[in-house]
């Protein structure tokens, strides 16, 4: 029944989030280390209408009535801005209901304002930065050549310039790579050059790109973020384990949409769904 919906994921930092994919799958301009949607077999640079507009309208306008969620975000198997209808399917969405709007993204695209002013009535936006080094930002995020580092802080500058909802941003912390101090300098750095509302320390949580990608302890996450805190940096905090007070009725067709695109350990399925 469902194409482009998913979940409701248990997601780490929103709760229950009902997904909507609105790019083909591994459809990005990155081929990230710790991703745990696969491999990116091609590097997408151009934007590009990638969903049935119409079904994807009427699946959500049926999991309104019928899920329980706690957010809407824009996320899945791929960059979503790479889809040129974001602005559209965002307008759409926030006509539709009162549950926040989120947007993950590898901030590959947020230099172009034309982006920018598309993703503007979100309420919460999730864009990562793991490193303010180029050859770093190439060993971690193995971008298209022409994308750079560079691109990714002005685009990050620009979005908290005008912005208006939270900007949460993640880094992806991956130890031996980008936790050294130069790493941690040159992070915070930036971080105090720009408007956010958190940042978010992650690391692996499910198998990644790379087998060899071990998750970093608690206790080096939490001295990285004491050092960052030595630097100034401003509400930090570490990603946990999701935890939920309440468990949610199974939808088959939204829960195997959801396997499809994320390893889902038992474990996590369990805290959600009511047998």
């Amino acid at each position: 029944m469902y194409k482009y919906l998913f979940g409701p994921v248990p997601s780490r930092r929103l709760g229950r989030s009902l997904g909507i994919d609105i790019v083909n799958p591994k459809t990005c301009n990155m081929n990230c280390i710790f991703c745990e949607c696969g491999i990116t077999k091609e590097l997408i640079k151009e934007r590009k209408s990638y969903i049935n507009l119409e079904e994807m309208k009427k699946e959500f306008t049926y999991a309104l009535n019928n899920v329980d969620f706690d957010c809407v975000t824009l996320s899945g198997s791929g960059e979503p801005t790479l889809n040129k209808d974001l602005g559209q399917i965002i307008d759409w969405i926030k006509t539709m209901t009162d549950k926040k709007v989120v947007l993950i993204t590898n901030s590959g695209l947020l230099m172009e304002e034309e982006v920018r002013d598309e993703i503007k009535n979100l309420d919460i936006i999730l864009p990562t930065i793991n490193t303010v080094y180029n050859s770093t930002f190439k060993k971690i995020n193995r971008a298209y050549e022409e994308l750079n580092i560079n691109d990714i802080k002005r685009g990050l500058k620009s979005l908290g310039e005008n912005f208006k909802g939270d900007i949460l941003l993640e880094t992806f912390i991956i130890e031996g790579i980008n936790d050294t101090k130069k790493e941690l300098n040159g992070l915070a750095d930036f971080f105090n050059s720009i408007k956010y509302t958190k940042v978010q320390l992650n690391t692996l949580d499910r198998i990644g790109t790379e087998r060899w990608l071990k998750p970093v302890s608690k206790s080096r996450l939490k001295k990285i973020k004491e050092y960052l805190e030595l630097r100034d940096v401003k509400n930090i905090e570490i990603i946990g384990k999701f935890k939920t007070e309440e468990k949610i009725k199974k939808d088959e067709n939204l829960l195997k949409n959801m396997k499809s695109k994320r390893n889902y350990s038992e474990e996590d399925l369990k805290k959600l769904f009511i047998k």
